[in-house]
């Protein structure tokens, strides 16, 4: 009989014990990430869709990239590599291009490069960006371009002569140009600093001496 009541408190002490600590949970399996493609790339410099077409060719495999049409246009740095992936190259791209630049509103970070969400695959999706000083706001100019057209320039002559200051300034994204031809008024849209380029054309052609009209000949007398 006490053989049995001993047995009884075992059974009950057994029940007891919380299960946490008869059943050992199995250890966690660490998984390495899947190895990217390695491959080499000779760019010599261009948009980043041909770029991302040029490692597409040289790694053998499609790369899933979104590149916003505002930075399509976007000139990139030649590129040589050997035995790199995506994540390499794209990281080593974005650090040579971070540099310090200066605006009207201060000093800003300027770099750009392609990134991704999570732990880089060759599945990742890669987005292109640019971090930059902010937008200043557009704004509107009017130029009266009378006594211009009245010396003999055309609106060509002038618009032509703009347009080329800001192609020379390397601005991807010039400002609007429009003439109203019943106001002889030329309309200027964008950045307001980039607009002063306007100004500076008009007072050029200001100082420019009007051409000379040669004289009647003097009446001959007899």
């Amino acid at each position: 009989m006490k053989h049995l009541s001993h047995l009884g408190l075992c059974l009950a002490a057994l029940l007891a014990t919380p299960a946490s600590s008869q059943e050992m949970s199995p250890p966690t399996l660490q998984v390495a990430p899947p190895a990217l493609t390695k491959f080499n790339l000779d760019f010599p410099g261009g948009s980043p869709n041909e770029l991302v077409a040029a490692i597409e060719k040289s790694s053998g495999r499609p790369l899933n990239t979104v590149v916003p049409n505002r930075f399509a246009s976007l000139k990139l740095p030649p590129l040589k590599m050997k035995g790199v992936d995506v994540a390499e190259l794209f990281q080593a791209l974005e650090a040579a291009s971070n540099s310090h630049e200066q605006s009207p509103q201060g000093v800003f970070t300027d770099k750009f490069g392609f990134r991704t969400q999570g732990a880089a695959s060759d599945s990742s999706i890669w987005y292109f960006f640019v971090d930059g000083p902010p937008s200043p706001p557009r704004v509107s100019r009017f130029y009266l371009l009378t006594p211009f057209l009245d010396r003999g320039l055309t609106v060509d002559d002038i618009t032509t002569a703009i347009q080329t200051s800001w192609r020379m300034l390397g601005i991807s994204a010039p400002p609007e140009l429009s003439f109203h031809k019943d106001t002889q008024l030329l309309i200027g849209v964008g950045d307001q600093y980039q607009l002063q380029t306007i100004d500076d054309v008009l007072r050029a052609l200001s100082a420019r001496t009007p051409p000379v009209s040669p004289k009647p000949d003097a009446p001959r007398t007899k």
